[in-house]
């Protein structure tokens, strides 16, 4: 039987709420996934239905703690502005696909 691994330092561990991201939740239908999109490694996206409200790039020297921190953020400056926040397709266009 394998040992469980220790506590998490992380700042979720430690007690950090994600406000924001809760209201998503409480206050909608919406999901929030994480994961990739090719050509890129690993993004998070805040949608109801087929709106997605967010998308964000992870960044190669960001943990996924800090991703969630920044999605959670990011959630906040959605609700008050009303604006979408869209990293994802710039990038593709970057990459050239």
């Amino acid at each position: 039987m394998s040992k469980s691994p220790p506590p998490s330092q992380s700042p979720a561990a430690a007690g950090v709420q994600h406000k924001h991201l809760q209201t998503f939740f409480d206050t909608t239908r919406g999901q929030v996934t994480i994961g990739e999109i090719p050509p890129i490694r690993c993004a998070a996206l805040a949608a109801v239905g087929k709106k997605v409200h967010l998308a964000l790039v992870r960044q190669s020297n960001e943990t996924v703690d800090q991703l969630l921190m920044r999605l959670d953020s990011a959630l906040g400056k959605t609700f008050a502005d009303g604006v979408p926040i869209d990293e994802v397709l710039p990038e593709i266009k970057r990459q050239g696909r």
